[in-house]
This record gives C-alpha cells, sequence and structure tokens, in this order.
C-alpha cells in the first residue's frame, strides 16, 4: 500500500533541505582552528597502530598515559584526507553542519507549520552555535542531538527507538565524552515514557556506550584534565559570562543565553510537555555554565516560538541575519573560503623547509600551531605541548612563564627536553642568545631557530 505524504511534509522537507544548503554554503570557510589537525595525525597513528596508550606526541614525555576518546572521529579524519586532502575533510564537516541544520528547521517547520518560525528557530541555533563551528568533532554532536530532539519531545514508542540505541555507539566512538547528552535525553525520554522498556533502551544504549574502545577510559581521562587544566589553556571552557568581552556578538549571544532561560522558565510555568519541561530547563541550565554550551539556550527559545507574533519574528529574523553577515563576512573574504587552510595562520612554509631538510624531530612551538606540526612532521616528530590538555604540570608551569614573557623558557624547554627545533610567530620570539641558537628560516608568518647542540650536530 503506498504511504501517502501530505503536503505539509513535503514542505517540511523543502524546508529542510533548503536549510542544510544555505547552512553548508555559509559554513563553507577555511580551516582555522588548532585542533583538527593533531586529530587528523592521531587517526594516522590509529590507523598504523591502534588506539595509543600513552601520549606519543610529546616531546617531554611520551610515556605519559593518553587514550582518545574520539578515535573514531580521527581515524575517519585522515581516512578522509588520505582520499581527498583537506578540501574533502572540510566538506564533511559542513555536511554535518547542514544535515543538523536541516534537520533542525524541517522538525520545526513540522511543529509550528510556518516557515517564518523555522527559518527564526535555525537562525537562533546558527547564531548560538557559530563560534563553535569549527572542524572538529563536536559536530556531531550537534548532529546526533538535533536528531534525538524530536523523537524525546514526543515520548513515544515506534521504529525511532532502534535508531536511538543504534546512535548511542557510534556516537561513544566519535566523540565519547559529549555521548553523555545520549545519557540525559534519553533518560528524559524514558521517564516521560513511563515504561520499563523505555529504561531497557536506556540501559542497552548505555552498555554499548561502554563497550566502545576508548570510550571509558578516554572519558574518564579527558573529564580529569578538564579539572587541572580549566579555562587557564583551553578558552572554550570558560563560563559564558566571558562573552562580556567579546563585544557586540558576546552581547547577542548573552542576549540569547538569557532569552534561553526566560522561555524555559515560561515553558516550566505553562501548558507544555514534562517532556519539553525538563528538556528546556535542563538545557537553560546548560548554557548558561558553559560558553561552549550556550547553544543550547537555543533548545527552549524554539519551544516557545509558536506564541511570538509574525511580525516580530520577521524583525528579529533581520536582526540575526545582519548580525551573522557582519560576524562572519569580516572574517573571511570569498576567495578565503576557496582555501583549505586561513592564509597565515599556520606556518605551511617552515613546515616545507622541515620536510626539505628532512628535520622531523622534538620541536618546540606554540600551542596553536602544536597540531599542525604534527599533521605536517609527524611520526616522528613531537610537541611540547598541543590542545589535549595531558601535559604535565612541570610543561604547564612552562607555559605560564611563557605566556608572561619570561624568555628563559625557550633555553629550558630546549635543555631539559632536548627539543632540536623552535618554530616560532616571526618577529614574537625575545632575542635569542648567538652562541645557543641559530636561525635557520624566517617569513612574515614563522621563522625556524636550532638550539646549539642540534645545529652543531646536523653541521
Amino acid at each position: 500500500m503506498p504511504i501517502s505524504v501530505s503536503n505539509a511534509q513535503r514542505e517540511s522537507v523543502v524546508v529542510g533541505v533548503l536549510v542544510a544548503v544555505l547552512t553548508m554554503a555559509w559554513a563553507w570557510r577555511p580551516i582555522w582552528n588548532i585542533d583538527l589537525f593533531w586529530h587528523i595525525a592521531a587517526g594516522r597513528e590509529i590507523i598504523a597502530h591502534g588506539i595509543p596508550e600513552t601520549d606519543v606526541f610529546s616531546a617531554a614525555d611520551n610515556t605519559r598515559g593518553w587514550v582518545s576518546f574520539q578515535w573514531g572521529y580521527e581515524a575517519l579524519m585522515a581516512w578522509l584526507d588520505g582520499v581527498g586532502g583537506l578540501g574533502l575533510v572540510r566538506f564533511s564537516h559542513v555536511l554535518v553542519l547542514g544535515l543538523a541544520l536541516g534537520v533542525w528547521s524541517s522538525h520545526h517547520h513540522k511543529t509550528s507549520s510556518s516557515v517564518v518560525s523555522s527559518l527564526l528557530a535555525t537562525l537562533v541555533l546558527l547564531v548560538l552555535f557559530e563560534d563553535r563551528l569549527r572542524f572538529r568533532p563536536h559536530l556531531w554532536e550537534l548532529l546526533f542531538i538535533v536528531v534525538l530532539l524530536p523523537w524525546v519531545r514526543s515520548v513515544r514508542w515506534g521504529p525511532h527507538v532502534a535508531w536511538m540505541l543504534l546512535i548511542a555507539p557510534v556516537w561513544a566512538n566519535l566523540h565519547a565524552v559529549s555521548a553523555i547528552w545520549w545519557v540525559v535525553l534519553v533518560a528524559v525520554w524514558a521517564l516521560c515514557l513511563g515504561r520499563r522498556s523505555g529504561w531497557l533502551v536506556w540501559c542497552g544504549g548505555i552498555v554499548a556506550m561502554a563497550l566502545s574502545p576508548g570510550a571509558i577510559r578516554g572519558g574518564l581521562a579527558a573529564l580529569s584534565s578538564h579539572r587541572e587544566w580549566p579555562q587557564e589553556f583551553v578558552p572554550e571552557l570558560r563560563g559564558t559570562w566571558a562573552y562580556v568581552g567579546e563585544g557586540w556578538w558576546g552581547w547577542l549571544v548573552l542576549a540569547l543565553v538569557f532569552l534561553g532561560v526566560v522561555s524555559a522558565t515560561l515553558i516550566a510555568r505553562g501548558e507544555a510537555s514534562p517532556s519539553e519541561k525538563l528538556l528546556g530547563i535542563g538545557c537553560a541550565l546548560a548554557s548558561v555554565l558553559l560558553a561552549r554550551w550556550a547553544w543550547l539556550a537555543s533548545i527552549p527559545i524554539v519551544f516557545l516560538l509558536g506564541v511570538v507574533p509574525a511580525r516580530l519574528k520577521w524583525c528579529a529574523s533581520a536582526v540575526l541575519v545582519l548580525g551573522l553577515g557582519a560576524r562572519v563576512g569580516t572574517r573571511w573574504t570569498l576567495m578565503e573560503r576557496f582555501t583549505d587552510i586561513e592564509p597565515g595562520r599556520f606556518p605551511e612554509q617552515a613546515c616545507d623547509v622541515l620536510v626539505e631538510k628532512g628535520l622531523h624531530l622534538k620541536t618546540d612551538t606554540t600551542g596553536s600551531w602544536a597540531g599542525y606540526l604534527l599533521y605536517r612532521l609527524h611520526p616522528p616528530a613531537t610537541v611540547l605541548a598541543d590542545g589535549r590538555l595531558v601535559f604535565s604540570e612541570e610543561v604547564a608551569d612552562i607555559l605560564r612563564r611563557r605566556g608572561q614573557g619570561d624568555a628563559s623558557t625557550f633555553d629550558e624547554v630546549a635543555i631539559r627536553y632536548k627539543t632540536e627545533v623552535l618554530v616560532w610567530p616571526a618577529g614574537d620570539l625575545p632575542e635569542l642568545a648567538p652562541d645557543r641558537w641559530k636561525s635557520i628560516y624566517a617569513d612574515g608568518v614563522a621563522e625556524i631557530w636550532l638550539p646549539s647542540f642540534a645545529w652543531k650536530r646536523l653541521d
């Protein structure tokens, strides 16, 4: 018997596809964040040798324990890079974001039957998520949450339950730490469903996630490292209040977070379903805790969009469109969007020189460049510290002092850890003693220096 599709359903699909395509076009930008590169390097290591047990990237202590909690993502990115280079890697992330926003807008259109409401819901999410729009595994977190939300919100039993279960291990292998949101969302669903079978699904998903390689040990290691090194070295671990210092854009994000809290309060006092009340309150509370969770404020806002007058929706949409345009349009030109890496962001030519000279060695460099050097030079090159937060207290002390302008840290690192190459932003190095350091390359982006024991050995 043929399945009938209503005009409303067709319109929801069209809205979703259109939003997905437009989102992909908007998100097509060069690589500018630092973590993608060490993720690819980790993926190569995983494909070649399996999930590492120690910090194979560390120039300070490669025996220090480290287990990747996002091994599936890293292996996938390394494979994509090998097949199609960074262009294919970029496309994969843009595709995931497009799918997430497409599902988000399509679902909201189904519940509101309004194209304007769907557009506004999408814009609210985009504005709140824009700061997180980096080529990293948390884009999968957004997709999985958006896919789960309609099922959790509707609180029903059906074929989608099998998909809920399947998402759990896939999520845990791609990004085990963020898979905690599966536990939370499905717990809300099971609680509101009021059936023992719902809790069996929840328990089954947890078991599947626990069996995923690296999920438990990697997740615990990540959580413990966040406790040791909070916002000091990773700005995205700051509280949401940190947006105060980011100009008009930060205030716009804070305004939407505040609106999310207000929306959750109104939802809790209104005639919403129990699942919507729990989701609204939970997302509002999470959004005020960390800058990286601010986008969750979009969920309670969207739950209340149905009661907003049409004229106000159009006005809000115009403001958010202008805000997004001003935010992104000033960061990259149209031509730069067709390059894989943002020009001048990473030491590309300096790495070309290191590759040409065969200098795949222990390297001292900035945290923002460490991942790129691993991408270009590992194996066997290693770095002092990168964005994985697994370095020791000794290294953390060096990084603190270096950030305060302590020039002695460059000699200290070379002597203590026998690093043989120093790659640093052009013009940012303090004066280095000529009897202990030798410059072998410089351009407008980076400088390469060798400590005396390294250049004498190479000579």
